[in-house]
């Protein structure tokens, strides 16, 4: 009958024939960078999963309003400035404020440069306006009326 020690040291004695061979094998490959290519592949797919979690993770935790519920009232806020030519000046400018205040959050969202926290008045502000338009439209945001400019 076999005794259980010399079973144990069979095992051992198999498992030392047999790993430490694979391990100096691995141990060389590593080492003379056979597997430079394929660990820079693994960590890139371990970055490009780790910003998608992080993007779930923040749309699941969005605060604020949506950008589509923001563009809705850009949009309705502009047609209000352009037709309030009969309202009283405080009604004007107050609908004024309110649409370069929701033109700098849209560009916030979108991260856009713009100068409408600044204190520019007149002239200077009616062209950051625009400028601002211009390049939300660039953007992809659809400040303007669609049938603007179109023919009929």
């Amino acid at each position: 009958m076999v005794d259980s020690y010399q079973m144990v040291l069979g095992a051992v004695a198999v498992t030392v024939m047999v790993l430490v061979p694979i391990l100096c094998v691995l141990c060389y490959d590593l080492l003379a960078g056979r597997w430079d290519e394929s660990v820079a592949a693994w960590r890139e797919r371990r970055a490009v999963r780790r910003s998608h979690r992080q993007a779930l993770k923040a749309l699941r935790e969005q605060q604020g309003l949506p950008l589509e519920q923001v563009v809705a009232d850009l949009r309705r806020l502009r047609t209000v400035v352009g037709e309030d030519a009969d309202r009283s000046a405080a009604q004007q400018l107050g609908n004024r404020m309110a649409y370069d205040r929701l033109l700098a959050q849209t560009c916030d969202m979108l991260e856009v440069h713009h100068d409408l926290r600044e204190e520019c008045m007149g002239m200077e502000r009616d062209i950051e306006r625009f400028r601002v338009e211009a390049e939300l439209e660039r953007v992809g945001v659809r400040v303007t009326d669609r049938r603007f400019g179109q023919a009929a």
